[in-house]
């Protein structure tokens, strides 16, 4: 149908339409199929190829270069003069388009460009011309299978890049060998290439294309080789080919034609005259241009054509009439440069010669077949020559090409040929290799030479060791990996046929005995294991497999030292078990859930095994233990195990402990199974003689549900170093007598052999770049189970599955997620091989993918000032203002915390949202970070705004969010980072966690805290570094379901492997105190999400850290679309705002609004039910079905009032004592139930309630629980008083009166006043009072000490004071007015002479006994007898000086002599 209507639609066109014109008529292009604008299916694009090859016999023929992964056509249509048959030197060009399935514009152009050359082929000369010169390829579709899952109108990818790549979810344009492989990874690549990516490099291989566009979507832009470069750089740094100069010829004459491109600024990119370089815009690797200039004759552009991928089909007619004029000139650039033969004498054509031209010798272009060549060249003068294998090199020729012409300049080349012979001798050597006696294999239980059984102290065991290694030099390494308390060297030997270092796909398998000193089998075992190995090797197949196959470790005693102190015989004591600081090894490993005693302080022995397994790439692992027989598997232990001692003893009374499987549990029991079954007493699961109840049915137990193990080695395997490891219980003796060993050698060699080929079965190969690069660190994971294996340093993985088919996911830091479906088969090998490639995950694609295409959060990212993040927000707040507030200094909170307020409609009211919380950090020093996190994510939603995204629409519509972005310490982080860019925890005291902890106020605390509390939020998300976990309220099985649907994304990467600090522990307990506080005090849940193993990473890593938690963030914020919500009404429909409702079995109680009396619960899926409470109304219990996705509208719920029947009860006398008024369920007694809240209808915890009248029975009393609620029972029907009392609260009393007896009375509901009061004091007047009397107390303390410092400081003076006297010195010394000086003051000692004293030249002895006791009598009468006379100094004579000499000391201190 198609077909005939493209017949009868050319035979219309034939009659040409004549537009008039001053000099006559111009013939008018046909263009009739831009009417009804459509995109064209797969089915109409072969009708439409069918039907012009039919019309257009000569011109058009059509082509089928293979199928796509589902089976579609890979369809081609050839336009050219003559098809059946290229004229020689005509150039071959190829347009290819929609190689991403959802970029459809080139799709369409394609189309229409087929329509246009043949519709136009014999109307427009020009065209015709063209087609003549040219022999042109059009492919409208290089990915059918990803076109049919676009859909019209995304203008960005589908989530997960649906329909970019093909039907595997491969980007194509990722897919081709890229320059910078080395061969042989070409040749490992090539297995598992697309279909879609063969065909096409086959193709582009098998034709001599000169010219090549592949038009894209998503961008307006031409963009030349190279894609990508050496230095694997994200952007911003060219990657020139030789021709440089051409490509950008050809990128201008497509880009100068176009209306739009030529510009340069459009799709939020800039780019000078609308073309660039591929590398210099982003990288990628395994590209199709880059591929036909490395690995054919062929330049190809790459042509991006419209900012959106996949716009409305309304929009083709213009895209054609763009494009148009472009896609015509750049045809014509195939026709630029030179072109020519090549022949030889004869004139035969010689293919495969190199054309070489002078200055790009690095690139040589290759004759066809039929020896003809086309060089593309720029104006210039150039010198060319000729070469090919077998002839001789042609002269230079000298050629001035100017492109002036219609066709390229021909330039013809002979070669003479050149002969050579090739001789040599080759031979051959072939080696044996002579076989010892099948009859000496099975001899010594197994062993080829004579073995004792006997136990092996530290001694004899490392004796033992080295004389094995040095008679199998060549298969073994022994090696110490640390040593024992007591310092014995923890032995370790290698068996494997080149040992000494890890061999890529080569599994590493290790065992380790003797943990508990005194468990000495499993050590025996290896030892025999050991011999048995090595003399078996090259004699039995089996064990030359093995040892050639896998690298094994076997640690012999990881507990010397307790195994010196263990005895022989011993059969279940403890003696040996624990190491010299008598610490049990096997509870000293870091635990999952948890810390204690044991486990605290890390002991030799495990830090040396730890960094022992995390140095290689261990698969598989078992710890050999005695004192039971069984397999046992991970987990060891319960969350809530550490709170439990009772759950780690091991008691053979107790069944039924909580099973606590991994993620590999069907693995993990079959790999247990394994053993058991090869065992011949293992697996019928008896007890030991000992512990008589312990029956493991088939010989295997998860560990936790046999008894709880904390801090064990397994888990620690198993959880941080991603090895999988049984704890093998191999007797029920652990010391078993030396004669026994023989029989437990026949019971576990065949075990032990199984057990080590299981490293073999599962899935195993290598992890490479496009470009051959062994991508260490990526993770590989198994049908979406979190637990990793990481690939090596060589890119080789190891994943343990069972036989079937399972999903293979596989994630690089900068490399696209992989999935793929592999099936490992049911018989051997159990095996097999899966080679994986990642892509580089380029910035922008991945930002149209997952980030609305906003370049500037993935590419050049750095910290921002405090300035230039409020610039950023003030201006989103000024394009934006209909959904974003910024608070900046325009009230008291917002002058210590900048904030970005956004929702839909702002100033709206806000009573029916969801209110939630975003803060960069609780620290300061990793607030950097958590800003420029929230400025991407604020920028996401901005922009998801702009564009209608239906998830960001109904999330602004539904909460409110709150953006804090910390910025108080910025600056002295910044300094830090800035001083030493290489400083990854950058360290500053008194951050903001620990002050919002610290009792002490400071402003910025306290307006944090009143923040939160006045805000009522209900989730709040903030970001840590340290680790990748997610902090969040433990105990609520509401918020742990909302932690998990955080950390469930598609591609979960890897847990970050951060090193442990003090300084990270810290945080780490401070955060979780922190979490506590926010949800008991604010009822706030605070979810802190782990971003980063640094606080504070290189500014280009903030890309990577958004990259890898972008999902976190979405499905936190994606909390809000499920939930119930409703209204509470009394029966007249008015809102009940003093209501709440609280859910059953949950902790939670939810408040309801203060206006319209709305209630909206973020909940995940399940069944709820919910108690709607009013005071003096009666209760309603809903039952809600909450769907994933959905909130559910439980409208408005209506509670009825209490009716409360009055009257008078009579008793009626009863001598039987169950009708007794104290009788508990007596018909004349009943019970009170009921609820303590405070005035915000908190419940009150603890609070006492009591029956405080009548008399007699205050003995009624309760306590409230975490819930407020009480209950009261024996109540004696009739009036009662009830008085409830809570601390810090006022006492409330309420009288009831009971009428009926038997049913309880319920929702007796009590408010409770908040009590400031202080003792008795209103708590303003009481901290004036307090003030006052510190101040007394101080200041009476103060003259206390200073009376007591002036005592204690006269006591020591010496007895004259030499000093100056106050006025009142004269009375006390009853000097007259002339003796004292004009001041009133007297100097002391200043003159020896008095006035009228006479002159002598010496004093008698009574004289001067006189003088000198003048002082001591003075003090002698005050003392003796206060009114008694007083003894003046006698001055015997005076002078006319008028001074007098006054001898004193200190007064009730007599003097010395």
């Amino acid at each position: 149908m198609m077909a005939q209507w493209i017949v009868t639609g050319l035979a219309l066109a034939m009659v040409a339409q004549l537009v008039p014109s001053g000099r006559g008529y111009i013939i008018k292009e046909e263009e009739g199929f831009l009417q009804q604008p459509h995109y064209t299916s797969q089915e109409q694009l072969e009708d439409l190829f069918a039907g012009l090859e039919k019309a257009y016999p000569e011109q058009a023929r059509v082509h089928y270069l293979g199928r796509s992964l589902e089976g579609r056509n890979l369809i081609v249509l050839q336009i050219s003069k003559n098809t059946r048959q290229r004229n020689l030197l005509t150039p071959p060009v190829k347009y290819i388009a929609n190689m991403h399935g959802d970029e459809t514009v080139g799709r369409q152009l394609l189309v229409y460009l087929a329509q246009y050359l043949l519709g136009n082929y014999d109307r427009i000369t020009d065209v015709g011309q063209l087609v003549n010169s040219t022999d042109i390829y059009l492919m409208p579709t290089m990915n059918p299978d990803g076109y049919a899952l676009s859909q019209e109108g995304n203008c960005e990818s589908l989530p997960n890049y649906v329909g970019r790549g093909n039907a595997a979810g491969i980007d194509l344009n990722r897919d081709f060998p890229d320059r910078l492989e080395e061969p042989h990874v070409h040749q490992l690549h090539a297995q598992s290439r697309q279909p879609e990516t063969a065909a096409l490099a086959n193709w582009i291989i098998s034709k001599p294309f000169v010219l090549s566009a592949n038009f894209h979507g998503g961008a307006v832009v031409a963009s030349y080789p190279y894609d990508n470069s050496i230095a694997h750089n994200e952007c911003c740094e060219e990657s020139l080919t030789p021709d440089d100069r051409v490509f950008k010829q050809l990128a201008h004459a497509y880009s100068d034609n176009h209306p739009i491109m030529r510009k340069g600024s459009n799709c939020n990119d800039s780019f000078a005259g609308g073309i660039t370089n591929g590398a210099n815009w982003y990288e990628l690797s395994g590209g199709m241009q880059d591929f036909n200039y490395a690995f054919s004759n062929c330049f190809e552009l790459t042509i991006e054509l419209s900012c959106c991928k996949y716009p409305a089909a309304s929009t083709l007619p213009a895209e054609w009439q763009r494009n148009k004029g472009s896609l015509m000139q750049l045809l014509k650039q195939a026709h630029i440069g030179i072109k020519g033969l090549v022949q030889d004498a004869n004139g035969y054509p010689i293919g495969d010669a190199n054309i070489v031209v002078a200055g790009l010798d690095e690139k040589p272009i290759r004759t066809s077949k039929r020896g003809e060549y086309w060089r593309l060249l720029t104006p210039g003068l150039y010198s060319v020559h000729a070469a090919a294998f077998g002839y001789q090199t042609s002269a230079p020729q000298e050629v001035r090409v100017t492109n002036d012409n219609a066709e390229a300049l021909r330039l013809d080349f002979k070669l003479l040929p050149v002969e050579t012979n090739f001789d040599g001798n080759f031979r051959k050597v072939k080696v044996e290799r002579a076989e010892p006696p099948e009859a000496r294999k099975e001899q010594f239980d197994g062993f080829l030479t004579h073995t004792v059984f006997e136990h092996h102290n530290y001694t004899a065991m490392e004796s033992y060791l080295r004389q094995l290694s040095a008679s199998y030099p060549s298969l073994t390494r022994l090696y110490s990996i640390g040593k024992s308390v007591q310092g014995r060297d923890l032995w370790v030997l290698e068996l494997f046929a080149t040992p000494g270092s890890h061999v890529p796909g080569v599994p590493e398998f290790k065992y380790v005995a003797n943990m508990h000193g005194n468990e000495v089998v499993g050590k025996e075992m290896l030892l025999l294991l050991s011999k048995y190995l090595l003399e078996r090797y090259g004699n039995d197949e089996r064990v030359t497999r093995l040892v050639n196959g896998t690298r094994m470790h076997f640690l012999y005693s990881m507990n010397p030292d307790g195994y010196e102190v263990s005895r022989e015989g011993d059969r279940t004591s403890g003696l040996g078990r624990a190491n010299a600081h008598n610490i049990d090894l096997n509870r000293n490993f870091p635990d999952q859930y948890g810390t204690d005693k044991f486990n605290k302080v890390t002991e030799p022995e495990v830090a040396a095994v730890m960094n022992w397994t995390l140095s290689l790439p261990f698969v598989l692992s078992a710890n050999l233990h005695g004192g039971s027989l069984v397999a046992n598997y991970p987990f060891d232990d319960n969350e809530n195990d550490f709170n439990d001692p009772y759950a780690r003893l091991r008691d053979a009374s107790i069944n039924g402990r909580k099973l606590n499987p991994t993620e590999d549990n069907a693995l993990f029991r079959h790999l247990a199974a394994v053993y058991a079954q090869a065992h011949p007493t293992m697996h019928l699961g008896k007890a030991c003689e000992l512990f008589q109840n312990e029956h493991f049915a088939e010989g295997i137990t998860n560990g936790a549900q046999w008894y709880s193990v904390t801090g064990g080695m397994q888990d620690w395997n198993y959880v941080r170093a991603g090895c999988l490891e049984l704890t093998i219980e191999m007797g029920c003796d652990k010391f078993p007598l030396a004669r026994e060993l023989p029989q437990y050698w026949r019971d576990n060699r065949e075990p032990m052999l199984q057990f080590i080929e299981q490293v073999h079965h599962g899935i195993h190969g290598l992890v490479h770049s496009t470009i051959g690069t062994p991508i260490a660190g990526a993770v590989v994971r198994l049908d979406g189970a979190n637990h990793s294996t990481f690939s090596q340093t060589f890119g080789d993985y190891w994943k343990l599955a069972l036989p079937g088919q399972h999903n293979v996911t596989v994630l690089g830091d900068n490399y696209a997620p992989l999935r793929v479906e592999v099936e490992v088969p049911a018989a051997e090998p159990y095996n097999m091989r899966l080679d994986v490639t990642l892509m580089p995950d380029d910035p922008q694609h991945w930002a149209s993918a997952n980030d609305f295409r906003i370049i500037e959060n993935v590419v050049n990212t750095r910290y921002h000032t405090n300035a230039e993040i409020r610039s950023r927000l003030a201006e989103l707040e000024n394009q934006n203002g209909q959904i974003a507030s910024f608070g900046y200094a325009d009230n008291e909170f917002s002058r210590y915390f900048n904030y970005l307020k956004m929702t839909s409609d702002i100033g709206e009211p806000e009573e029916h949202k969801y209110k939630l919380l975003v803060v960069s950090s609780m620290y300061d020093t990793a607030a950097p970070l958590g800003r420029e996190l929230m400025l991407n994510l604020i920028r996401h939603l901005v922009e998801g705004y702009k564009l209608q995204d239906a998830t960001v629409m109904q999330l602004l519509q539904r909460t409110v969010i709150y953006f804090l972005p910390q910025t108080e310490k910025f600056p002295e982080v910044f300094d830090l980072y800035n001083t030493n860019s290489s400083v990854c925890d950058p360290v500053l005291g008194d951050e903001l966690a620990e002050r919002l902890l610290s009792p002490e106020t400071e402003p910025g605390r306290d307006m944090l805290l009143q923040f939160l509390q006045s805000e009522r939020f209900d989730l709040m998300l903030t970001f840590s570094a340290g680790s990748s976990e997610l902090g969040f309220p433990r105990g609520d099985s509401i918020l742990e379901k909302f932690a998990h649907s955080i950390q469930r994304t598609e591609f979960n990467y890897s847990p970050l492997q951060c090193s442990a600090s003090a300084t990270r522990q810290l945080h780490r307990e401070t955060s979780d105190r922190l979490t506590n506080l926010l949800y008991k005090m604010y009822n706030l849940p605070m979810y802190t999400l782990g971003v980063s193993c640094c606080r504070m990473p290189a500014h280009k890593q903030i890309a990577s850290v958004w990259r890898k938690n972008i999902d976190k963030i979405k499905n936190f914020l994606g909390l809000v679309q499920t939930g119930v919500t409703g209204l509470v009404h009394n029966n007249e429909g008015q809102p009940l705002r003093e209501a709440f409702v609280r859910l059953l079995e949950h902790q939670m109680v939810y408040n309801v609004t203060r206006n319209a009396a709305r209630f909206q619960l973020m909940l995940p899926r399940g069944l709820y039910g919910l108690e709607v409470t009013a005071p003096n109304y009666a209760s309603q219990v809903i039952k809600a079905e909450v769907q994933q996705g959905q909130l559910l509208d439980l409208g408005a719920i209506r509670l009825h009032p209490f009716t409360l029947i009055r009257g008078e009860v009579e008793e009626l006398p009863s001598n039987n004592p169950a009708l007794s008024v104290t009788g508990v369920g007596s018909k004349f007694t009943t019970s009170i139930v009921g609820v303590v809240l405070d005035e915000g209808n908190h419940p009150i915890r603890n609070a006492k309630v009591s029956v405080s009248a009548p008399a007699g029975l205050e003995r009624l009393r309760n306590f409230t629980n975490s819930l407020g609620e009480y209950r009261l029972s024996a109540v004696p029907l009739g009036t009662v008083s009830l008085k409830v009392e809570a601390p810090r609260h006022f006492e409330a009393t309420r009288q009831l009166h009971l009428a009926q007896g038997g049913l309880p009375t319920e929702n007796v509901v009590f408010h409770l006043k908040f009590n400031e009061h202080v003792f008795g004091l209103p708590r303003f007047l009481f901290i004036i009072f307090a003030s006052i009397m510190i101040i007394v107390g101080v200041v009476v303390c103060v003259l206390c000490a200073q009376f007591w410092f002036y005592r204690r400081h006269r006591g020591n003076k010496p007895y004259y004071n030499f000093s100056l006297l106050p006025q009142k010195s004269k009375e006390h010394f009853d000097l007259e007015e002339d003796d004292a000086g004009d001041d009133g003051e007297t100097e002391l000692f200043r003159s020896p002479i008095k006035r009228g004293m006479t002159i002598q030249p010496y004093f008698d002895e009574e004289h001067l006994e006189r003088i000198l006791h003048t002082d001591e009598e003075d003090d002698g009468d005050e003392d003796d007898d206060e009114d008694g006379p007083r003894m003046e100094p006698e001055l015997d004579v005076a002078d006319d000086s008028g001074d007098e000499i006054v001898m004193l000391h200190q007064h009730g201190k007599p003097r010395r002599h």
